[in-house]
């Protein structure tokens, strides 16, 4: 029940379009709704999925990525030199984000994220840049005082696998290793909360 409801949210929950990795053109950005109750902004149902950018062909490894299926772990380098896998966070719920420096909303997004990493002993904010090197990523980290799990995914495999096609893009992983859903786009602290609170 609780994924359900956590799936209906996720379908309704408000979102800034985010950051293009320049794999998608115009036209296959995010469909907003615009409703003619409230005139706020919502994101159609359909777009909680995370679609493959279509000009790049789709690996086999990303048939593995299905709601309420196990998530395709992954093993990366931190900012430290050592590695880091999705699996070694069995036991608590995972938040796994996509970003880049160069992304506005991803910029804007990070200090809810670090917010919410600190609040949650029962959470891990794991931070996936994508295709920037160490030292621009260290320096971005160290300016704005992170402290959660970043690691580099240089080549984008796991990007890849996961069908990021915009950032920032977030999954949520439950304590089990099970993958809830997606997020395309930006996300406030207070949805994060309630996101976190429904799979709770």
């Amino acid at each position: 029940m609780k994924y359900k409801i956590l799936a209906l949210l996720m379908a309704v929950i408000v979102l800034l379009v985010g950051c293009s990795t320049g794999n998608i053109s115009e036209s296959e950005q995010p469909e907003v709704i615009e409703s003619e109750d409230s005139g706020e902004e919502q994101v159609s149902k359909e777009e909680v999925v995370v679609e493959a950018p279509v000009d790049e062909p789709v690996e086999e490894t990303s048939t593995e990525i299905a709601k309420d299926k196990p998530a395709p772990d992954f093993t990366l380098m931190n900012l430290s030199g050592e590695e880091v896998s999705l699996s070694d966070y069995r036991g608590k719920i995972v938040l796994i984000n996509f970003w880049a420096t160069w992304c506005t909303f991803c910029d804007m997004e990070m200090p809810d994220l670090q917010r919410l990493d600190d609040e949650n002993d029962d959470l891990v904010v794991l931070a996936v840049d994508v295709m920037e090197d160490k030292e621009t990523v260290e320096k971005y980290i160290n300016e704005g005082g992170y402290s959660f799990e970043v690691v580099l995914d240089e080549k984008g495999d796991v990007t890849k696998t996961y069908l990021v096609s915009g950032f920032p893009t977030s999954y949520f992983v439950d304590p089990d290793g099970i993958l809830l859903g997606g997020v395309p786009g930006m996300m406030t602290y207070d949805q994060m909360n309630q996101i976190l609170d429904d799979i709770r």
